[in-house]
C-alpha cells in the first residue's frame, strides 16, 4: 500500500486506490450461527440478546438447528447451491430469524446476485435492525451500486451496534479513505481496526503513517 505515497496525480491515485479498495475490503462475516450457538471471534456471529436466545432456542427444533449448521458448513465450503437450499427451507419453517436471511443474502452475494442479496439483507434488518453483520453486508452492496453515503450510514450503524466489529471498522476506514477523502476519519477507524487485531497489520500501519503525512503536508 505504501507505494502510493510516490503518486501525485489525483486521477491515477483514484484509479489505483479504487482497485485497492475492492481487493482489501474485508468481507462480511462468513456466516451467522443460530442464537443458540457460541460466537467465534470475528467469523460466525451472534445476533440476539440473551433473552432472545432463550426464546428462540425453545422455538427452534434440534433438527432445525442441525440443518442450519449444515447450511453454515456449506457456506464456508462455498457449496452455494446447497447453502441456498438449506437456508430457504429453514426460512420457510422459521420465518422470523434474521440470521437466516443474512446468510441467504451472503449466498446471493457470493453468487454476485446483488439484487437478491439486497432483498434478503433488507429482510434481515427489518426483523432485527441491530444486526451488525447485515448492515456490513448491505453497505458492501451499496458500494457496488455506487451509493457511497448509504454505505457509510450502514457501516456506522454496524459499529454503533458492535463497536468491536473489526470488519466494519476497517471497511468504514477504507470508505472514508478511498471514496470520501475524509482522511482524519479514515485514520481514526484504521487505528480502531488496528487496536482490535490479535496480530499486527504492517501494511495498514504503514498506510496510516502515510495518511498522517498527507495531513501534515496539507
Amino acid at each position: 500500500m505504501y507505494f502510493i505515497k510516490f503518486i501525485t496525480n489525483s486521477v491515477i491515485y483514484a484509479i489505483i486506490t479504487s482497485v485497492m479498495y475492492r481487493n482489501r475490503l474485508i468481507f462480511i462475516t462468513s456466516a451467522l450461527f443460530l442464537s443458540a450457538c457460541s460466537q467465534e471471534n470475528i467469523k460466525p456471529a451472534d445476533e440476539t440478546t440473551a433473552t432472545d436466545k432463550t426464546e428462540q432456542s425453545r422455538s427452534i427444533s434440534k433438527a432445525s438447528r442441525e440443518k442450519y449448521r449444515d447450511g453454515i458448513t456449506a457456506l464456508h465450503n462455498d457449496d452455494l447451491s446447497k447453502a441456498q437450499r438449506i437456508f430457504n427451507e429453514f426460512i420457510r419453517n422459521n420465518p422470523n430469524l434474521a440470521g437466516a436471511y443474512t446468510n441467504l443474502a451472503l449466498v446471493h452475494f457470493k453468487k454476485k446476485e446483488y439484487e437478491k442479496s439486497l432483498k434478503q439483507a433488507n429482510k434481515a434488518l427489518e426483523l432485527n435492525p441491530k444486526q451488525a453483520q447485515a448492515h456490513n453486508l448491505r453497505a458492501q452492496l451499496y458500494v457496488i451500486d455506487g451509493k457511497i453515503h448509504k454505505a457509510k450510514d450502514d457501516y456506522i450503524k454496524a459499529i454503533e451496534v458492535k463497536p468491536d466489529y473489526i470488519n466494519a471498522q476497517y471497511n468504514l476506514a477504507l470508505l472514508y479513505d478511498i471514496y470520501l477523502q475524509e482522511i482524519s476519519l479514515a485514520i481514526k477507524h484504521y487505528k480502531i481496526y488496528m487496536s482490535l487485531l490479535k496480530k499486527p497489520d504492517e501494511t495498514t500501519k504503514e498506510w496510516i503513517t502515510h495518511l498522517q503525512g498527507t495531513l501534515k503536508d496539507g
